[in-house]
Order: structure tokens, then C-alpha cells, then sequence
């Protein structure tokens, strides 16, 4: 059985916070980002990252910059272009990405802008959907869309708008 480890990495002289889980497992990554309320911390009191670890996924858990236990970043890098760097440094270049809720929304912005980095993706509940209408269809990347009917931020409408615009889901 894996350990969940929290680990820091100095990222552009801001200290970048994450849990990691798995990385001796010869499996693909999965990378799992976090709603605006919460942080890495969340998916290790689930399960979650034990139970992909014990599959056999190698896992980060990321807390975004200005969250957890993370800085902020000195730069006004996107947290898409974050993401990218920040992973890349890692020495990780291909991946699952999970993003629910606000990072739902960055999990979007990350398939358009470095969709050749994506094994798949996973949007759960993302706000700001109607944003993306015009760009959806350029994401050719396997997506799974989670939504739940009575959520409150994320209209369950966008779940459907998501089924109809991207291609492979």
C-alpha cells in the first residue's frame, strides 16, 4: 500500500504545494485539481487518491497557486499555462487531468490550450461553461462529464451543453 506524501517545489519562486501518491506504480498520471473552496486535502480525506494509487495510477494531487498551502504566483502566469509549466517541471508530460467546479472551468482552458499533454479529461460540474461555446468543439481530447442535477453553481444545463459541443465524450 502507497503513502500519500505532501510535497513543496519552488515554481518560479513561488512554493507550490501538492500531494502525490502512487509514483512508484507503473501506471499513467493522474493529475487532480480543486474546487475554489477546496484543496488537495480533500481528496486524500476522500479516498480518492488512495483508491487511484491502489490501482495502479500514479497520482498528484495540486493545490493552485493562492490555495492550500500554496503561494501565489509573482507572475500573472494562467493557471492553464500553470499547470503546463509546473507539471513539465515535474518531469511529467502526459496525463489524466480531473477538475471540478472552478477548476472545471481551468480544466477547459487547459484542453485548449495544451490539449497534446491530455490522455483524458474529467469535468465535473465546471462553472463558466457558456464561455467556451465558440472553442468546445477544438477539444478532441476523451472527456468524462460528472454533474449533478440539483447543484446550485454549475446549471445542470451546461452538462448537456458539454455532451453536445465536445466531440469525444
Amino acid at each position: 500500500m502507497s503513502i500519500t506524501v505532501d510535497k513543496f517545489v519552488n515554481f518560479q519562486q513561488s512554493m507550490i504545494h501538492y500531494q502525490i501518491n502512487g509514483s512508484e506504480n507503473g501506471g499513467d498520471w493522474i493529475v487532480l485539481l480543486h474546487g475554489k473552496k477546496f484543496s488537495s486535502a480533500d481528496w486524500s480525506n476522500s479516498g480518492l487518491i488512495d483508491e487511484l494509487s491502489n490501482q495502479g495510477f500514479k497520482v498528484i494531487a495540486l493545490n493552485l497557486p493562492g490555495y492550500g498551502h500554496s503561494e501565489e504566483l509573482k507572475s500573472d502566469l494562467s493557471y492553464a499555462d500553470f499547470i503546463a509549466a509546473f507539471l513539465q517541471q515535474l518531469g511529467i508530460d502526459k496525463f489524466h487531468l480531473l477538475g471540478p467546479s472552478f477548476s472545471g472551468e481551468i480544466s477547459l482552458q487547459f484542453a485548449l490550450k495544451h490539449q497534446k499533454m491530455l490522455k483524458s479529461l474529467t469535468v465535473i460540474a465546471s462553472i463558466n461553461v457558456e464561455k467556451y461555446l465558440q472553442d468546445l468543439d477544438h477539444i478532441k481530447t476523451n472527456t468524462l462529464i460528472v454533474w449533478g442535477k440539483k447543484d446550485e453553481i454549475a446549471p445542470y444545463k451546461d452538462a448537456f451543453v458539454l455532451h453536445e459541443k465536445l466531440p469525444n465524450n
